[in-house]
């Protein structure tokens, strides 16, 4: 029996794999996976020292924001103001050092340095220059820095952690 060239599978040719990537050598590539290992501690623990030290200075009166804090509330505060916040600061930095209750601390902490960029809302003049957004201020920058702290405080309080924490692994 013959079989009709129309009734044959047609011919397929595939193109090769492409190659495989160049292995990665060198000091970064050695480095890298034990410096992502204690990363995550790393940014946890300076996150919170830098909350500790800013409320401890509030707290002793040697806060060079403390001028801009009283400035900026849309209320009288007496003294006790700046040095609570400092306290609530300083409970912020360690509660965030601890790594418990990060789903109770992240819009704690988030609300409070939201709180801080009431500064360019309500007293502009003070973080823009010629009231233009672009350019900022040494208290501009001071407060919009704070966009670096809320994110690296988004990465520690919500990395995946035990099931029974209620943070698990993406599949």
């Amino acid at each position: 029996m013959t079989v009709s060239p129309e009734l044959s599978p047609p011919v397929t040719t595939t193109a090769p794999p492409p190659p495989p990537p160049p292995p990665r050598t060198g000091a970064f590539y050695r480095l890298a996976p034990r410096l992502h290992r204690y990363g995550l501690g790393m940014l946890r623990a300076g996150l919170g020292g830098v909350f500790v030290w800013f409320g401890v200075l509030k707290v002793i009166g040697l806060s060079p924001a403390a001028a801009l804090v009283v400035a900026v509330l849309p209320f009288p505060a007496g003294g006790w103001f700046v040095p609570a916040l400092g306290w609530a600061e300083i409970a912020l930095g360690v509660w965030l050092m601890s790594g418990r209750a990060r789903a109770a601390a992240l819009p704690v902490l988030t609300a409070h340095l939201c709180g801080t960029f009431a500064v360019l809302v309500l007293t502009p003049a003070l973080a823009f220059a010629h009231s233009n957004p672009l350019l900022l201020t040494l208290v501009g920058e001071f407060v919009v820095k704070n966009v670096v702290l809320l994110a690296g405080a988004v990465v520690v309080l919500t990395r995946p952690g035990r099931p029974e924490a209620g943070f698990t692994e993406a599949p």
